[in-house]
């Protein structure tokens, strides 16, 4: 069996500006020029999530948000997140998002790891951090297409509803595999 080599790439040229991504065609031949194909990738900024924690009299608690989601037409629960502008850090880019969506400021935000989204065809990555030391700083600052409501939720009942109906959101479920290998789950 051969080991598989990158492609190398003899022409690209942009198809759709969709506004938050763009669709290109991108032309590629195998390192030994045997094959020739036409590939189409999605080329999207990269994104952030965070796991905002809060501990409560009552337990460990994170700062979720609910909102409406169009790709699926459905109520999505989910940890607060969004594109990282060019050029900017990612981790001002999530502390960001977590101020504007939630109205949280964390005193510390950690890295836990980075994820292709869908390599297949998508070129972005998804930057996953944690936030410890979380605490209510201002009221949310939502752009004009956002209706978000906050929720914290228990550690534990996050865990559990993950896959749930409300829980599908298949980069949440990745940094939270993230957090409980950060904080060294083994149940």
């Amino acid at each position: 069996m051969k080991n598989p080599e990158p492609w190398i790439e003899t022409s690209s040229r942009e198809i759709a500006d969709c506004r938050i991504f763009r669709v290109r065609e991108s032309m590629r031949r195998t390192c030994d020029g045997t094959v020739d194909g036409a590939f189409y990738l999605v080329d999207a900024p990269d994104w952030a999530g965070i796991i905002p924690v809060v501990d409560t009299p009552e337990g460990r608690k994170f700062v979720m948000i609910r909102q409406f989601r169009h790709g699926t037409g459905k109520i999505s629960v989910e940890f607060p997140g969004g594109t990282i502008d060019p050029s900017e850090d990612p981790r001002k880019a999530i502390a960001r998002e977590l101020l504007e969506e939630t109205g949280y400021r964390a005193e510390m935000i950690l890295p836990l790891g980075d994820l292709s989204p869908n390599p297949a065809f998508m070129t972005n990555t998804f930057h996953a951090f944690i936030a410890e030391g979380c605490y209510l700083d201002s009221t949310q600052h939502l752009d004009a297409h956002e209706e978000i409501e906050v929720v914290l939720v228990p550690e534990r009942d996050a865990v559990d509803m993950i896959g749930g109906e409300e829980y599908g959101h298949a980069l949440m479920t990745a940094t939270l595999f993230f957090y409980m290998r950060y904080r060294g789950y083994s149940d």
